[in-house]
């Protein structure tokens, strides 16, 4: 049985897309699975989170451990690429926990992609067949991707051309449901797919909630707001992630006694809802 591909896309910035992704990773590896993080967004968020280290991560991006030397290598210069190379191991969230496979860009995977963009044919396929070429499907039980907000349509259009599933979170904010709903309305025009093809990927997921306030009691007006506006059938998630400093906390010496078990019980059901949703 071949591993599953899950991104993580977003209208807005800010809205916790990275933590999801890693923290995903890590329950998701605690049960058992082998698990890839690669990080398309080339603020390098997703890395910093896992590898915690400047100098360390100046260090890969100088040996060219990179996702930008892979595109470099496969789609400039056709050579095979071997996953082994540019793969980097960290325990994560902390020292203690297991380990998790993490593929890192850099700050030229902006160029590298704009200049393949213009000169490439089907384009719109360059993350999958890295992918491919990599093996991941056959290496991996699940591979996460995360990539940068919706204003850059390019790297919206590889992610969804590239996975099975894909998460989009926003907060409990009218400027947030509407940025959604009008991302989620163009991605069919943008990649070229039909509706269906698109929205049965999508699961919306309400993050950063504040308990007990005005925005929170409004989540099913959003919900029902953004199938009537998009796709009637769009799923969102039941589980509901709350607004908590532990989640940034986890893993680093400001970690509190409660907050790895504040985050695990805020994430479990997630966690179970992601488990039923992906493909078998």
């Amino acid at each position: 049985m071949s591993g599953k591909v899950l991104g993580l896309l977003s209208a807005p910035g800010g809205v916790g897309k990275t933590t999801i992704a890693a923290t995903l990773g890590w329950f998701f590896r605690e049960s058992g699975k082998k698990v890839l993080l690669i990080d398309m967004d080339p603020s390098i968020s997703l890395s910093w989170l896992v590898i915690r280290d400047d100098f360390e991560l100046m260090d890969y991006e100088e040996r060219g451990k990179t996702l930008t030397r892979i595109f470099q290598l496969k789609f400039e210069m056709e050579k095979r690429v071997d996953l082994k190379d540019f793969l980097i191991t960290k325990r994560y969230p902390s020292d203690r926990d297991l380990p998790i496979d993490l593929i890192i860009p850099d700050l030229k995977f902006t160029n590298i992609v704009d200049s393949l963009w213009v000169n490439r044919a089907r384009r719109e396929m360059m993350l999958r067949d890295v992918l491919e070429e990599l093996d991941v499907r056959e290496k991996y039980d699940l591979t996460i991707i995360d990539t940068i907000p919706f204003f850059d349509r390019k790297y919206s259009i590889l992610l969804t051309y590239a996975v099975d599933r894909m998460i989009v979170p926003l907060r409990p904010a009218i400027i947030d449901v509407y940025r959604t709903q009008t991302m989620l309305r163009e991605l069919p025009r943008a990649t070229a797919l039909k509706d269906e093809e698109i929205y049965g990927k999508i699961g919306i997921l309400f993050n950063m909630v504040r308990a007990n306030t005005k925005q929170a009691r409004n989540i099913g007006t959003y919900t029902d707001l953004i199938r009537r506006k998009v796709y009637a059938e769009l799923k969102v998630f039941e589980t509901v992630i709350p607004y908590y400093v532990s989640f940034s906390r986890i893993g680093t010496e400001e970690e509190q006694s409660g907050d790895r078990e504040k985050v695990r019980k805020s994430v479990e059901a997630l966690f179970k809802e992601v488990s039923e949703w992906i493909p078998s």
